[in-house]
């Protein structure tokens, strides 16, 4: 974890801006940074099974209300390290490790999830579609150069099926990276209306179980209500980052 966060902290600094931290204890951010004009609330872990729902959950919902997306740097997935170029999705928030992240902030966006143990891709079905029948190829012919079925390829091309790692990368040889979906880091995660609900505290009020603050309320604009009065200096500080007001209860 120590060696991750300093070289997190190196390419904070180097390529963009440090604008919150805090590793007191493990909260549902470790900081958050500026790169360019995007601002992303970041927590780092060794394995992403030490990044408890509750935390996804706060990250979620302070993305939401706020103008920074979620992420959160990981060596690994369950003792699995987690290789360049690949992410890991839980509850719509993307787990990757920092060469990964490193590589989104120069425009190289990651094309492979791992999921239940392998490695798969996300086909652009129009797009493979499009430039199997530019090359000539039936759908015949090219599950023959995929050692799959010619039904695996016409659920590619309707995006009913995700491929393995093998097969998307023989596509990308045969037609590019287009015929692949890229996951975008620059997103912010998605909130089902029910976790919502779940953290309700009343009309715009939304309780925070892993953060500096207590909730989050939103009326004209975003306020952080602090009810920790140790808590409650990291809580303006955060709320500065995430250009938010603080409020006492």
């Amino acid at each position: 974890m120590e060696k991750l966060l300093e070289a997190t902290l190196n390419i904070v600094r180097n390529m963009g801006e440090e604008l919150f931290i805090d590793t007191s204890r493990p909260y549902a951010y470790t900081l958050v940074a500026k790169f360019g004009s995007k601002k992303y609330i970041m927590r780092v872990a060794s394995d992403a099974d030490q990044i408890p729902t509750s935390a996804v959950r706060d990250l979620k919902i302070l993305s939401a209300h706020t103008d920074a997306t979620s992420v959160c740097l990981v060596s690994g997935v369950r003792g699995q390290i987690l290789q360049r170029g690949v992410v890991y999705v839980k509850d719509n928030v993307v787990f990757l490790s920092l060469s990964t992240f490193t590589d989104a902030l120069g425009g190289r966006l990651p094309a492979f999830k791992l999921g239940r143990g392998s490695v798969t891709a996300v086909i652009n079905g129009e797009e493979l579609r499009r430039r199997r029948e530019g090359a000539g190829l039936s759908l015949g012919a090219l599950a023959a150069e995929l050692g799959v079925t010619r039904e695996t390829v016409y659920r590619y091309e309707r995006g009913e099926i995700e491929a393995p790692l093998r097969v998307a990368q023989k596509l990308i040889s045969m037609f590019g990276e287009e015929v692949v979906k890229k996951f975008d880091v620059e997103g912010k995660p998605k909130i089902e209306p029910e976790e919502l609900k779940s953290r309700e505290e009343g009309r715009g009020t939304y309780k925070l179980l892993e953060s500096h603050p207590d909730a989050v309320k939103v009326e004209d604009g975003v306020v952080f209500i602090s009810r920790d009065r140790e808590r409650y200096r990291k809580t303006v500080e955060l709320a500065y980052a995430l250009g938010a007001d603080v409020e006492t209860a």
